[in-house]
Parts: structure tokens; C-alpha cells; sequence
């Protein structure tokens, strides 16, 4: 009976864990998926210097959830998009378009495969 108990709490705290992923990953990859939106817009708009500041926030905010990401997800998959958010402000602060264009569509594309590869589906189980 004590192993039946031990095996429905083992299963419990697996499903906390698997929903504070989901919760966590989902939310982020909602946000900073907004934040591009917005900095690709601003550098449409010509408004350099907004743009350079949010994407320079956005770098910062990615810095405080990459710390709680890498609980849940593969170091090198969070050190790929941190290396290209650091690289974001540059281009915006030297007004350079076409280089936060491909930079945000390249980080957004690691974002979606992150959320896609590494929630718990059941076709990532299986």
C-alpha cells in the first residue's frame, strides 16, 4: 500500500513540475514574442532610439528569465537566444534595419522551436 501511496505523490509532484513549465515557457515565449513585435515595428517607424532602448530592455528582462528557463530546458538552446538578444541592441542602436529584421525573425524562430520541442506534449513523449 506504502508504494501505491509514494508512486500517486511521485506522479503529483511530476505534474506540478510539468505545469510550471508549461506555465513558465508558454509565458515567456508570449511576451518576448510581443517585445519583437514591438521593436520590429519601432525600427520600421524609424524610431531608433525607442527601439534601441526596449530591445536593450527586453535583453535585460531575457537575462532574469533565462535563469528560471535553464531549470526547465537545455542550457544551450537559452545560451543560443541570449547570445542573439545581446546582439539586438547593437544593431538597433547603430540604426541598422535590415540586421533587427533577421535577428528578431532568427530569435523568434528559436523561441517557437523552443516552445515546441521542449513543453511536454505527448508527441514529444512518445
Amino acid at each position: 500500500m506504502n508504494r501505491i501511496g509514494i508512486g500517486i505523490v511521485m506522479f503529483i509532484i511530476a505534474g506540478i513540475i510539468c505545469g510550471c513549465e508549461i506555465i513558465t515557457v508558454s509565458n515567456s515565449y508570449r511576451n518576448f514574442s510581443n517585445e519583437l513585435e514591438n521593436i520590429s515595428r519601432l525600427m520600421s517607424e524609424e524610431n531608433f532610439e525607442r527601439a534601441g532602448k526596449l530591445s536593450y530592455e527586453v535583453f535585460e528582462n531575457w537575462k532574469k528569465t533565462a535563469k528560471h528557463l535553464d531549470k526547465y530546458l537545455y542550457h544551450d538552446y537559452i545560451d543560443n537566444i541570449s547570445a542573439d538578444m545581446a546582439t539586438l541592441p547593437v544593431y538597433a542602436d547603430n540604426k541598422d534595419k535590415i540586421a533587427v529584421t533577421a535577428q528578431i525573425e532568427d530569435i523568434k524562430i528559436q523561441l517557437t522551436s523552443l516552445k515546441e520541442s521542449e513543453l511536454p506534449y505527448l508527441h514529444n513523449i512518445l
